[in-house]
């Protein structure tokens, strides 16, 4: 029924803002129950081989869980009743399935073994999908970088004009990053994608002298890692997930933020391109609506990473209340940092690149920002201290109508050291960017080089 939806995340109106499609239907309640199923059946069949339960009864086991058609509504008012959703669950498979599944199923499980399980099936989806989307965010920071090597612009530190760098690096800055978060993801996968399988304490008393090579089977079966030891209690493999999640978020505010002020009107050196984002009062107004929701699904996505440790407040074998939390923290923390991936990457590829404004924002300082430029072609005549004391002192007294390299050549102490040509081409932007194409080379070879390993 339209209208009545009470979060963004499924709301009529700005679902769509806010959740991309395949991660929303990694999170949805339909995968849910069949990473549950899947479970049920996949547990059965290993101790059916193992001889734990009948094999007749595992086969019907998988039968039921795969032809079960879930009465929902039943299940949410079961679930309503009894806090979990498993025992609900396992009651249908039992009424919709022989004697022999009634009397097997669920063998030696706990609705924890479930619980987890099926987080770890879904966190292996969700991590997978998003190191798709980085590394197309990746590939697109890439094209353009090499695309702008030497489109050079102001470089801006403390939002003050600073020296000359230039569009290809700064987009490198962003990509060093992504290559980071690859890596990041390469290492932390294994343990999101832990199962579990332990029984009510976690000891596997109920599966008897089988209980390890249930579990070994079992999660191998499953696709998932296998645990070590005991982790009923534990949740510090879900945190770090949702904190690694604000690592990338911070990569993508920073794109944004940077779009959204080098677009403002006076600077105009970079647009989004994408359209949409008018005013309901003003025509002539184009707002920035892709870095504005990447700034809100970033912050977002830092409240999210500021509550996860919460998980973390357990005690005994463990607590129902805190790892509760995990239902809402992430499934809304993935489809959060999806979304903002996906309009990263359309911003990306509509971006407008105003290569002729970025060099005519040279003119707004008139020049003066290649005075370092200028004192270390000085410093290597008369020393840096020396340079960088005149220079001060030169431009100390301008008075804002002549441009830095008329000051500096109407200057004898530096005329004295400089040619006019020295000191033209120490104020030309492009004699001063360094090793900018080492750089952004080496960037691109580590993104090259981190983007090759699938995760595993």
């Amino acid at each position: 029924m339209f209208g009545k939806q009470t979060t963004v995340f499924d709301s009529d109106l700005y679902s769509s803002l806010f959740t991309q499609g395949r991660m929303r239907e990694i999170w949805s309640d339909d995968n849910l129950l069949r990473c549950w199923l899947r479970f049920e059946a996949t547990v059965a069949r290993v101790q059916g081989e193992l001889g734990i339960i009948p094999e007749q009864a595992a086969v019907e086991i998988e039968k039921t869980c795969r032809d079960i058609q879930i009465d929902w509504p039943a299940l949410a008012q079961e679930t309503q009743t009894v806090g979990m959703a498993i025992k609900p669950l396992i009651d249908q498979i039992s009424a919709c399935g022989t004697p022999l599944v009634s009397q097997f199923l669920h063998w030696g499980c706990t609705t924890q073994d479930l619980l987890d399980s099926g987080m770890a099936m879904r966190l292996q989806q969700t991590l997978h999908l998003l190191r798709e989307q980085l590394l197309d965010v990746g590939e697109a920071m890439k094209a353009m970088a090499i695309r702008h090597t030497r489109t050079v612009m102001v470089a801006r530190t403390n939002s003050v004009d600073a020296s000359a760098t230039t569009w290809g690096l700064h987009v490198c800055s962003y990509l060093a990053e992504v290559n980071r978060h690859l890596i990041r993801l390469q290492q932390l996968y294994p343990r999101a994608v832990t199962g579990l399988f332990g029984g009510a304490v976690g000891n596997l008393a109920s599966v008897g002298e089988q209980g390890m090579e249930t579990r070994e089977r079992l999660m191998r079966a499953l696709g998932l890692n296998v645990p070590c030891g005991i982790n009923n209690a534990s949740q510090d493999a879900v945190v770090e997930v949702v904190q690694f999640f604000a690592l990338i978020h911070g990569t993508l505010c920073r794109l944004a933020n940077d779009v959204e002020t080098m677009g403002r009107t006076p600077i105009a050196e970079v647009l989004e391109g994408e359209g949409g984002g008018g005013s309901s009062t003003m025509p002539h107004k184009v707002n920035p609506r892709a870095s504005n929701m990447m700034q809100t699904l970033a912050r977002m996505g830092w409240m999210y990473a500021s509550g996860a440790p919460a998980m973390l407040d357990q005690q005994d074998v463990r607590a129902a209340s805190m790892r509760v939390l995990n239902w809402t923290i992430l499934p809304e923390a993935s489809n959060a940092l999806s979304t903002s991936l996906t309009r990263a990457k359309n911003l990306l590829a509509h971006l407008i690149i105003n290569e002729e404004k970025m060099r005519a924002n040279f003119d707004c300082s008139k020049h003066f920002i290649m005075s370092e430029s200028l004192t270390m072609r000085l410093a290597a005549k008369i020393g840096r201290e020396s340079a960088y004391n005149l220079v001060k002192d030169l431009l100390k007294h301008a008075n804002g109508e002549q441009s830095f390299m008329e000051i500096v050549q109407a200057s004898p102490e530096i005329r004295a050291s400089l040619s006019v040509e020295e000191i033209a081409d120490a104020c030309e932007p492009l004699s001063y960017i360094g090793a900018n194409d080492a750089l952004i080379a080496e960037t691109i070879a580590e993104f090259d080089r981190v983007k090759t390993p699938e995760i595993a």
